[in-house]
C-alpha cells in the first residue's frame, strides 16, 4: 500500500512540473479598452497571515455579469459568487449574503478582499484599464497596492498566463489556470 501511495505522489509531482517563464502583460490601457467575455478554471489558493486554503474554481465573466464557484478537489461547490447589475451574491453554508459589489462583501465575509474588478484583467495578464500601473523591475505589475506576478508554461503557449500571484499587505492570492474558453 505504501508502495502505491509513493507512486502515486511521484506521478502527481511529475505531472505538475513544467517550465514556467515570466509572462509579459501588455502596457496599461487607456478609455474604451473593451471588456471581453470568458470561461476558466483552474486552482485558488489563498494565504492571510501565514493561515492558507486551496480549492478549486470555475468562472464564467461577462461585461454584465461573474459567475465564481469555489469548489473542493473532490467537485464540491463550498462557494458560489454571483455579480449582476443588481449587486454581488456570496452563497456559503446555506447561507445568502448580498452587497452592492465584490470587495465589499469579501472583506465582510472573508476578512480580506478579493478584487474581481481588477482580476478580470489581470486573469488575462493584462493592466486593469483606466488605473495608475507601474511595472516593477521583476516584471511585476503594481497596480491599486497589489503586487501582480504573470508565469506562462513554457511547454504550452498561451495568450493567457499560466499562473498570476498577487500579493498585498499579509494575503498572497494564486490562480493556476487549467482551462479557458
Amino acid at each position: 500500500m505504501i508502495r502505491v501511495l509513493w507512486l502515486a505522489v511521484a506521478l502527481l509531482l511529475a505531472g505538475c512540473a513544467t517550465q514556467e517563464t515570466l509572462f509579459r502583460p501588455a502596457a496599461p490601457q487607456t478609455a474604451g479598452m473593451a471588456d471581453t467575455p470568458f470561461s476558466v478554471s483552474g486552482r485558488l489558493s489563498v494565504n492571510m497571515n501565514g493561515h492558507g486554503n486551496t480549492a478549486n474554481f470555475e468562472w464564467a465573466h461577462s461585461v454584465a455579469s461573474d459567475d465564481l464557484s469555489i469548489n473542493t478537489p473532490v467537485g464540491t461547490t463550498v462557494a458560489h459568487l454571483s455579480r449582476d447589475a443588481s449587486g454581488v451574491t456570496l452563497e456559503s453554508d446555506g447561507q445568502t449574503w448580498r452587497a452592492p459589489d465584490v470587495e465589499r462583501l469579501t472583506q465582510a465575509r472573508l476578512g480580506w478582499t478579493l478584487p474581481l474588478s481588477n482580476l478580470v484583467w489581470w486573469i488575462r495578464g493584462q493592466a486593469a484599464p483606466d488605473v495608475p500601473a507601474q511595472f516593477d523591475a521583476d516584471g511585476s505589475l503594481l497596480q491599486q497596492g497589489w503586487r501582480i506576478r504573470f508565469l506562462a508554461d513554457a511547454d504550452n503557449p498561451s495568450p493567457y498566463p499560466k499562473r498570476v500571484d498577487l500579493a498585498r499587505d499579509d494575503l498572497t492570492i494564486r490562480l493556476v489556470t487549467y482551462r479557458w474558453q
